[in-house]
């Protein structure tokens, strides 16, 4: 997978945002476009394969997180936004690991 450049990915895969470099790579490779945080997966030509591809790269960013990879996959077919899939994936992470994401 191609690295991607974008605000989302500068932070690496660690810290706050890694769900966040890991989803836009993630869309990146599956989309073959950039997200920004209003990009919409449905206009962007997802199907519900493409968001199992999507969930399942992504969550690899938080593999001490159960499920992570389904509570992506049902945001992005429910809520569409990059934005708002990524802010469902770190409010996961923060409940799993006791903190505020």
């Amino acid at each position: 997978m191609a690295d991607v450049d974008t605000s989302a990915t500068r932070g690496g895969m660690r810290g706050p945002d890694g769900l966040a470099a890991a989803l836009a790579q993630a869309w990146h490779g599956v989309l073959g476009s950039l997200p920004e945080e209003d990009s919409d997966f449905y206009e962007a030509g997802g199907t519900s394969i493409d968001a199992a591809r999507i969930a399942s790269q992504a969550a690899e960013c938080a593999p001490d997180v159960e499920d992570l990879d389904v509570t992506l996959m049902t945001a992005l077919l429910d809520e569409a936004r990059f934005g708002d899939v990524r802010r469902l994936g770190l409010e996961t992470i923060g409940h799993t690991r006791g903190g505020v994401a």
